[in-house]
């Protein structure tokens, strides 16, 4: 399928592996080499979809995880029909920090829905929407809790455990097979990520 060249990409990876980090300095590098561009996230991107992201970030709220997975696909599919997909109609790069590899890890497998459950759902819901490339940043749980501990602004999943990072580990391993993953280093440098992550985009420093 050919967007007018444009482009869908997703940053995945565990909490603190760095993906935010480099999703700047490829927007630096958009910018200065005047590439069309549009920085994402889930769940959120849309007015919907982040009021939706702050039900399932609040720790008061007490929906179900059917419930959750539910509201994660209404804001990926609000998400798809009213970001990604126009603006890949119009050509731009579409860079996502995380999309539905998030739901298949954290929901389908650390929290127990199913990965193959969860899967099969989006398939359904939202007519398997991948991005073209995923780069997936993988992160020692040791290396990941030292990060945490130097975090300021935690979200829910920051506060947790290192059973619960060594899960989502696993869960990453697990769903992992295609070639549309490129598995990114995240101990290395952040410069040296940012090159690898230029060269796998063709794209020249």
């Amino acid at each position: 399928m050919n967007h007018h060249n444009g482009i869908f990409i997703s940053f995945e990876g565990p909490e603190a592996s760095g993906k935010s980090s480099q999703i700047n300095l490829l927007k630096n590098y958009f910018i200065k080499n005047k590439l069309p561009y549009v920085i994402t996230r889930e769940p959120g991107g849309t007015k919907l979809a982040e009021d939706l992201r702050k039900l399932i970030l609040n720790k008061k709220s007490s929906i179900n995880i059917l419930e959750e997975v539910l509201i994660l696909m209404t804001a990926r599919s609000d998400h798809i029909n009213k970001i990604i997909l126009p603006n890949m109609n119009k050509g731009k790069i579409v860079i996502s920090d995380r999309f539905a590899d998030s739901t298949f890890v954290y929901q389908g497998f650390v929290n127990k829905f199913g990965i193959k459950k969860t899967q099969m759902l989006h398939k359904i819901l939202l007519n398997n929407f991948l991005p073209s490339k995923t780069f997936l940043f993988e992160l020692s749980t040791k290396k990941i809790m030292e990060r945490l501990k130097k975090r300021k602004n935690k979200n829910k999943y920051d506060k947790l455990d290192v059973e619960f990072h060594k899960k989502v580990n696993v869960g990453y391993s697990k769903i992992t097979k295609t070639n549309r993953f490129i598995k990114i280093n995240a101990s290395l440098s952040k410069e040296i990520i940012h090159k690898k992550i230029l060269k796998h985009l063709n794209l020249s420093l």
